[in-house]
């Protein structure tokens, strides 16, 4: 072979071997599938394993969702929302037939559902950012911001550290106004005068504790407030 022909083969050899590499958008495509839009955030980690308890609203499960991105609506996605980090984790299942989870950035998600709840992300008074569930008819609507806190254990486990029960930061639009309220006394005063006394009597009857109430108790109570404002005061 004569030196020319030897040197083209030298420089083409590895041009073929450098083209037949797959490019870096085929190989995310092969991770992650076609839905690179949605999946994109930290891949999931288990931080809480030494932690009593859980940070997620409701339970641990993932259920099914929509989530909303860049003027997209994902349905049928299996999300869990995260009180603690105040993330939506998403479970997908890759190309490769792995069943993956990931983080999501709450920055680059507005809104989601998560079964038949409905979260917005907001930012009210001078409050921080924050995913509210919205409760709403035609003229009221609430905001309810959930979240819980890492402290020390009081069980008797090995774990040093405990999740609390959920904690909320709650609004009430009521025709223009946006007002919060923090105990009974700030959410009868919401109301027009003429039903307070029935909102009172409601938060009696359940035994309501704006400090200690759990997520499903918040939403009976809100329901229920709802029902007496548009039976009394609605035409």
């Amino acid at each position: 072979m004569s030196r020319l022909p030897l040197f083209i083969s030298l420089i083409v050899l590895p041009m073929k071997v450098l083209f037949a590499q797959p490019v870096f958008p085929e190989l995310v495509a092969d991770a992650f599938g076609s839905d690179q839009e949605l999946i994109n955030g930290i891949q999931f980690a288990n931080h809480y394993s030494r932690v009593d308890g859980h940070p997620y609203y409701l339970d641990e499960q993932f259920r099914p969702g929509s989530l909303h991105l860049n003027n997209e609506v994902y349905e049928g996605q299996r999300i869990r929302y995260n009180l603690f980090s105040q993330r939506i984790e998403v479970e997908y299942r890759s190309p490769d037939g792995h069943l993956n989870q990931f983080m999501s950035v709450p920055e680059h998600i507005p809104s989601f559902k998560l079964e038949n709840r409905h979260f917005e992300r907001k930012q009210m008074g001078n409050e921080p950012p924050a995913y509210y569930q919205v409760i709403s008819s035609e003229v009221i609507s609430c905001y309810i911001a959930w979240k819980k806190i890492m402290k020390l254990s009081r069980s008797d486990t090995s774990r040093e550290y405990q999740f609390s029960a959920p904690v909320s930061t709650c609004w009430l639009r009521l025709g223009k106004e946006m007002l919060p309220f923090h105990n009974r006394k700030d959410f009868i005063a919401i109301f027009p005068e003429e039903i307070r006394k029935d909102i009172s009597r409601l938060l009696k009857e359940q035994k309501y504790s704006f400090k200690q109430a759990g997520i499903l108790e918040a939403e009976r109570m809100i329901l229920a407030a709802m029902q007496i404002y548009e039976r009394e005061i609605l035409p």
